[in-house]
C-alpha cells in the first residue's frame, strides 16, 4: 500500500483509521499528528494491510508502509 502525500524518508505511523467505502475500506495513516490517505493497488488485501498496521513498529518508508521487528532508527 502506498502513502503518496508524505515526502521521502521514515515516518512512525502514529494511528490509523478505516472507512467504509463499499466494496472495500478507505484507509488512512496518521504520521506527525496529520492525516494521510492510502493508495491501493490492485490486488492487495485491505485486511492484511490491517493486521500489519496493528504491529507494533509499523512505518511508512519512502512512500511505502512497511513492517519490523524492532523501533526504527
Amino acid at each position: 500500500m502506498h502513502v503518496p502525500t508524505l515526502p521521502s524518508g521514515t515516518h512512525p505511523i502514529g494511528n490509523y483509521r478505516v472507512q467504509p467505502a463499499p466494496p472495500d475500506y478507505r484507509l488512512q495513516v496518521q504520521c506527525a499528528g496529520q492525516w494521510h490517505a492510502v493508495t491501493p493497488h490492485p490486488g492487495e488485501d485491505t485486511r492484511t494491510l490491517i493486521t500489519l498496521l496493528q504491529s507494533p513498529y509499523c512505518a511508512v518508508q519512502d512512500g511505502w508502509i512497511t513492517g519490523a521487528r524492532s523501533p526504527l532508527g
